[in-house]
């Protein structure tokens, strides 16, 4: 009976452990560039993510990323917040420092949090 316990709650801390870990994913090669495309980046110099919160809409984060000498110029520390609506993605809100309050009349808490975006 000692073991059955033992399995059965090693079994429930791995599947909180793993719906932690299945936050925010990576796009799809398709989102990715349809993403970096709502704020003019070449694709290879956007860090692209998409929030597992909702399904629709679809909620994602776009940032500058490294790329070499042609995303040097295109530096930036902030990130855009988009969202997918009617097939396309579209613009929300960007900044490199975010009120809480007005992060979250735009952005609804779960997807900010998902996303890892921080405000104060």
């Amino acid at each position: 009976m000692r073991r059955v316990t033992f399995i059965a709650v090693l079994v429930l801390a791995i599947l909180s452990v793993v719906a932690v870990a299945s936050a925010e994913r990576k796009p799809t090669l398709k989102e990715k560039a349809q993403i970096a495309s709502v704020v003019h980046l070449p694709v290879v110099c956007a860090k692209v993510r998409v929030s597992t919160e909702t399904k629709k809409p679809k909620w994602g984060k776009v940032s500058w990323r490294r790329g070499g000498s042609q995303c040097d110029p295109l530096a930036s520390n902030g990130v855009t917040i988009v969202k997918k609506t009617s097939g396309s993605w579209r613009f929300i809100t960007a900044g490199s420092s975010f009120s809480c309050g007005d992060l979250y009349a735009k952005v609804p808490k779960a997807i900010v949090k998902d996303l890892k975006i921080g405000c104060s």
